[in-house]
């Protein structure tokens, strides 16, 4: 019989697969499903909380999954992700949060679980990093190949005073490595300056690849504007709402077009990311710290 912690692991790894569909089909992940993990998620912890008569486990969980939504924020903030990626992030930090209440991680129901020195929620995001690293090279590098322009931009960023500086920072830990002789250490350490390049490619990315210009006639609800939409000194419309513009809004912008006060708007769209939250939620339930693993089994050969 499933435990009530197995139980909410399949549940979340469910909804997670189905956002993923969804999201590489159509590019949206409906909100059903995001608001619909976290309702059943804090719905559980709560009964759980009541029939135990402990509050840990709702709090853990409302407090992980906020913690979770707050990182997700940035990332739209930062226009990396798009407003459903957040709050599937939050429904995750929900589920993770409520399963450590349970001991689930401390219990390793898998074998191949290794508990490393970080807290559970520090080893998710240790492992989307490391899975996101291929995902978003290749998806960009694709992305480059059908937009020239992306890597003429990527250039024009790589001779900028402050990149340069940047990736010349990045090389410290490996020389520095290098020079105490710890040189399997100096080949990880070398990532770094390969991911400074791997930022400001995705930044080239972000502007040409992942931003288009549309006429006013071809908005549609969701839609999320790339830069905030003042007309007359007033905010029409922001670039930080999660769920992209409304009907209202929409409207108000044809009304404002007809008057000849806006003739298009640039829209932008984040890297379908829904596959990565999924795939990073199965590490850590199958083998928690992944990065202690690798540099492990790097270190020991």
């Amino acid at each position: 019989m499933l435990t009530i912690a197995e139980l909410i692991a399949g549940i979340t790894t469910l909804f997670l697969l189905l956002a993923s569909y969804f999201d590489l089909r159509t590019g949206e992940i409906p909100e059903k499903l995001t608001r619909g993990l976290i309702v059943i998620v804090i719905t559980t912890a709560m009964i759980y909380s009541l029939c135990r008569v402990n509050p840990s486990f709702l709090l853990s969980s409302v407090v992980v999954g906020t913690g979770f939504f707050i990182f997700g924020y940035v990332m739209f903030y930062l226009g990396e992700w798009g407003g459903g990626d957040v709050k599937l992030l939050a429904g995750i930090g929900c589920s993770l949060g409520f399963l450590n209440s349970t001991n689930y991680f401390t219990e390793a129901f898998s074998p191949l679980y290794l508990e490393g020195i970080f807290p559970y929620y520090i080893d998710y995001f240790i492992n989307l990093a490391i899975v996101s690293s291929p995902y978003i090279i290749i998806y960009s590098f694709l992305l480059g190949l059908m937009k020239p322009q992306v890597f003429e931009e990527f250039t024009g960023y790589l001779g900028k005073r402050n990149s340069i500086l940047l990736v010349l920072l990045s090389l410290a830990p490996f020389l520095l490595a290098l020079n105490l002789g710890m040189n399997r250490l100096a080949l990880i350490y070398l990532s770094v300056p390969l991911l400074v390049l791997i930022s400001l490619y995705l930044k080239a990315v972000e502007e040409i690849a992942l931003q288009k210009t549309v006429d006013v006639g071809e908005l549609k609800e969701g839609d999320i504007l790339a830069n905030d939409l003042i007309v007359d000194g007033r905010k029409i419309a922001s670039k930080r709402k999660m769920e992209g513009l409304d009907r209202n809004q929409i409207t108000e912008i044809k009304r404002l077009a007809s008057e000849g006060k806006i003739s298009n708007v640039r829209v932008r769209w984040g890297i379908r990311f829904a596959p990565i939250l999924f795939l990073a939620f199965l590490l850590t339930l199958i083998f928690g710290d992944v990065l202690e693993m690798i540099v492990a089994s790097i270190l020991t050969t």
